[in-house]
């Protein structure tokens, strides 16, 4: 079965988007924080790691970072709420969403989504990004 991680400091969108992926046949692990997030996948592994980037403690772009360092090629999605997203806006130092979600891609993120979204529309892009990576999307 496909494992899925889910980091995110907000238990509301954790359980959500645990119980929309859970739903959809995934094997998922949710997550509070980002050292947790690295820890569960250092120790058991992970097919996609979708992962907020504004946390208390340790940002989300520091975890992708770190993920590319151990990880490799794992699949992640970054997120994060509110604004437009383009990487043209990204500004260094800056703590807006935008760069934030900027910032997660130039790191390694293989894709970003803004919250609110659909859930169709990350089921797609899990499947999509989990097609390219050479594992089943169930």
């Amino acid at each position: 079965m496909t494992r899925v991680l889910i980091i995110d400091d907000e238990p509301d969108v954790r359980d959500s988007v645990g119980k929309l992926l859970a739903k959809a046949g995934y094997d998922v692990h949710v997550l509070a924080t980002a050292a947790a997030g690295l820890e569960v996948y250092q120790k058991f592994g992970a097919d996609l790691v979708i992962t907020d980037v504004i946390m208390p403690e340790q940002n989300g772009v520091d975890l992708i970072r770190a993920l590319r360092v151990v990880g490799g090629k794992v699949p992640v999605i970054a997120i994060s709420g509110g604004g437009n997203f383009g990487a043209s806006n990204y500004a260094p130092g800056a703590i807006t969403t935008t760069a934030f979600l900027a910032a997660a891609q130039k790191v390694g993120a293989d894709a970003v989504l803004t919250k609110p979204f659909e859930g169709r529309e990350l089921l797609d892009l899990v499947r999509d990004l989990l097609v390219r990576a050479g594992s089943s999307p169930n």
